[in-house]
């Protein structure tokens, strides 16, 4: 479990730096924050409800005292799971550059 934090809280800082540092440039300025606000948005409560629905099916067992633990690590693959979809949807779907030349 230990192993699995040290690894996955740099992965989740490394990729929220690169979501919001390698946003387009060329696109409305406006458009891109709505964007990565609703794309930040979804994969928080992507997580709360992973969270939710852990609490909901471990605290009835045995293994009650382990659900925050679960919770978290699906969170934490949850989040940057959801940016990086995101960056990718952003970049070369709905803000990708014109690929177009000017005809001569």
């Amino acid at each position: 479990m230990i192993v699995a934090f040290l690894i996955l809280l740099p992965v989740v800082g490394v990729v929220g730096w690169a979501f919001f540092r390698f946003a387009p440039i060329h696109a409305d300025r406006k458009a891109v924050l709505r964007f990565n606000l609703l794309s930040l948005t979804v994969a928080l409560l992507l997580a709360v409800a992973w969270s939710v629905r852990t609490y909901l099916v471990m605290s009835p067992t045995v293994d009650s005292g382990w659900w925050p633990i679960i919770s978290m690590l699906g969170a934490l693959l949850i989040v940057p799971l959801v940016l990086g979809l995101a960056a990718i949807l952003r970049n070369y779907v709905l803000f990708r550059r014109s690929t177009e030349r000017p005809r001569q």
